[in-house]
């Protein structure tokens, strides 16, 4: 049987044969009491091999789902706050170099005027 029919990852809403997926609990004695989702008709037909998956475990497998995205989200923010610090950097080296033209100029201009008064 295909691996996809048999295992799911995170909390699952259906089953492969497309039933929705119910929480019913353990009454066994390894597991009393212990939550599972199961398939609609899995869980009348045992032989078949319909989902059923632990409930602590699917909340387990969000868990790390949505750290390994929290941990994508933040390098992604890092890699923005280098992004913005280098643009921001060349517009300052930039006005920099602007405004020492600028100034260069001012000053040869005014030079020119006083020699041209001499």
């Amino acid at each position: 049987m295909n691996t996809s029919r048999r295992h799911s990852y995170g909390v699952p809403s259906r089953c492969w044969c497309g039933k929705g997926v119910v929480i019913f609990y353990s009454r066994t004695d390894d597991n009393p009491y212990r939550r599972f989702y199961r398939c609609e008709i899995g869980a009348h037909r045992k032989k078949e091999n319909h989902l059923f998956k632990w409930v602590d475990d699917a909340l387990l497998d969000e868990i790390r789902r949505v750290e390994a995205e929290q941990g994508r989200i933040v390098e992604e923010i890092e890699d923005l706050k280098s992004s913005i610090t280098q643009t921001i950097e060349e517009e300052v080296r930039k006005q920099k170099n602007s405004l020492e033209l600028g100034c260069l100029g001012s000053i040869l201009w005014l030079f020119g005027r006083l020699r041209s008064q001499e």
